[in-house]
């Protein structure tokens, strides 16, 4: 197997102002230092903050729930439940013990998808009888 020292980079992980940055060396080439890397589907940051993941879940999460409204027209909501829970919520609780927010910031941001796919849920027809969930 074949060494490929572009595909490695380093990841500090500190929450120093004034980090100490070693070059270091494999085969004679230097790698390169990141501010993140992907690893497992978890975006880990060099300070641990978990901003980035967060953001990039939601979107994702959103652009998959955008999915489910287009595609499913069906006026029931045990469809429209099973869609949620078995494309879009297992986005947003992937790997959550290892990144579990704790900031009011980032579960506000994590809530207003399941609000989104609350309201998409719901029926339309409120008070029409045959619409009761």
């Amino acid at each position: 197997m074949e060494f490929h020292p572009d595909k490695c980079e380093i990841l500090s992980i500190t929450r120093k102002k004034s980090p100490v940055i070693y070059p270091y060396q494999i085969h004679g080439q230097r790698l390169k230092h990141s501010d993140y890397a992907k690893y497992l589907g978890v975006n880990i940051s060099k300070d641990m903050r978990w901003n980035k993941h967060i953001d990039m879940i939601t979107a994702k999460a959103n652009s998959r729930l955008g999915f489910v409204k287009r595609n499913v027209n069906i006026n029931s909501c045990v469809v429209k439940e099973q869609a949620y829970k078995s494309l879009v919520r297992p986005i947003l609780e992937y790997s959550q013990t290892v990144w579990d927010p704790y900031s009011s910031s980032e579960t506000q941001q994590l809530e207003s998808v399941q609000r989104r796919a609350a309201r998409f849920t719901m029926n339309r027809y409120r008070y029409s009888v045959s619409a009761i969930c």
